[in-house]
């Protein structure tokens, strides 16, 4: 079992007390080696996955999000982000990605539509008008309801247009986010026993997976 490097939580917390590209300049060495190590994780994830789902076996390094943040849009952010992520695409680009996130104090894995453009956001709510009784299944579903408790996400207050708020599936209609979270432990999550709670996961989540992928495609 390849696990990331034991100084990357280290690295992160002082990244973020130096938020500067002098700062990353001199210490890019390091930090090279800590994402060869997460690299190396994200090859460890995608074989255990491979384990429950036929995976979209990809190269590991396309995994690994940059850590640079983009200031194009939003110039007064810091040059890096203060966390690793970590998107195993079972699929392939373009469909849902099993999320995990690295932060010192804040570690979790995450899957679903996080603001969505407005066209998958539709796409979404035309798949949960006709078959929602199939999402609130997954929701039901004991494994399921175990790790991740209830969908999250943000929700509009009313119906959305299109829809009388008598609908039968009107609560998940209302969702403008169709998330799933489970926070991790941050000293078990690089053992064995880290990864297979992980593999449990992303296996209780592969139906609602499934779900969010047909959306995808209905685009």
């Amino acid at each position: 079992m390849k696990t990331p490097h034991p100084d990357t939580y280290q690295f992160l917390a002082d990244l973020k007390e130096n938020n500067t590209k002098e700062w990353m300049d001199a210490n890019r060495k390091r930090y090279k080696s800590i994402r060869d190590g997460l690299v190396d994780y994200a090859e460890t994830l995608q074989q255990a996955f491979a384990e429950v789902y036929p995976m979209h076996m990809m190269d590991p390094k396309k995994y690994l999000a940059r850590i640079n943040n983009n200031r194009r849009f939003h110039p007064d952010k810091p040059p890096y982000k203060t966390n690793f992520a970590l998107m195993v695409k079972r699929r392939g680009p373009g469909l849902s990605d099993f999320y995990l996130h690295l932060e010192p104090g804040n570690l979790f894995i995450g899957v679903g539509l996080y603001h969505p453009p407005r066209e998958l956001l539709n796409a979404l709510r035309d798949l949960i008008a006709v078959r929602g009784n199939e999402l609130q299944a997954i929701e039901q579903a004991p494994e399921f309801k175990k790790i991740y408790g209830a969908f999250q996400g943000d929700k509009l207050k009313k119906a959305p247009k299109g829809f009388e708020v008598d609908h039968p599936y009107i609560e998940l209609l209302r969702h403008k986010d169709l998330i799933i979270m489970k926070q991790l432990d941050e000293e078990q999550i690089f053992t064995a026993k880290g990864l297979e709670e992980i593999k449990t996961a992303f296996a209780a989540a592969l139906p609602f997976m499934d779900f969010i992928d047909e959306a995808i495609e209905a685009v």
